[in-house]
């Protein structure tokens, strides 16, 4: 997908182009890498099979003009804002089968990173959510194309739950943890936790910990 796509509500569907270098890159050079940003702006970000009507407020999109991004990963459509932190790395994997087992690798991989920056309680729940004290504190997805894996997070720190509220439904599918608990339930930005820590930080500490070779053992 390039451009935009036209859908019947109005709204314009863009590309979720952040990461695209770095497939790029690793097809150029078969050598893994990593991004670690805060996002930098409002948006909706839909999966690659989101249903966008059943899972966004169109509505509200609309009218707020809040962008709308379809991402090549699953999942769920999901609101980002710039106290979410964004960590992706793509790497060399051959074949085309493991996916849950690269999913799983690449959790794995930034769990790690949470331990190194001294975030032990940070695990995996679901298909694909990073959890702390039974909140979604971020939620991933996995791309994988001939040759290449592609994992991305978007880490919760100072995040708008509000407007995460208005801006989603109420997922058409949940883990079985969620226990049909709302966003605001649900949910929980890292300064719940650490009432100081900012995405800038935190993209400081991840940076220097995080390690894309790692990941090279998965090719």
């Amino acid at each position: 997908m390039t451009g935009t796509a036209p859908v019947s509500s109005g709204i314009r569907i863009r590309e979720y182009h952040f990461d695209r270098g770095l497939l790029d890159s690793v097809k150029a050079s078969q050598v893994p890498v990593s991004r670690v940003y805060p996002f930098d702006r409002e948006a909706v970000v839909a999966g690659r099979g989101s249903d966008l009507a059943r899972e966004i407020r169109l509505s509200k999109v609309r009218k707020d003009r809040v962008p709308v991004y379809r991402r090549m990963g699953g999942g769920c459509s999901v609101f980002l804002d710039p106290g979410n932190l964004i960590i992706s790395i793509a790497f060399p994997a051959g074949g085309f089968g493991g996916i849950q087992t690269l999913f799983n690798l690449s959790s794995a991989w930034l769990i790690r990173g949470f331990r190194e920056i001294g975030l032990p309680g940070v695990y995996q729940d679901g298909i694909s959510d990073l959890v702390m004290e039974n909140r979604k504190i971020g939620g991933s997805c996995f791309y994988r194309t001939k040759g290449i894996a592609y994992y991305s997070a978007a880490i919760l720190v100072t995040p708008d739950l509000e407007k995460m509220a208005a801006y989603l439904r109420h997922p058409p599918r949940e883990p079985e943890y969620r226990n049909g608990r709302s966003h605001e339930d649900f949910v929980s930005g890292l300064n719940r936790f650490l009432p100081d820590i900012t995405a800038d930080s935190l993209a400081l500490s991840f940076s220097a910990c995080l390690d894309p070779a790692s990941m090279a053992a998965a090719a």
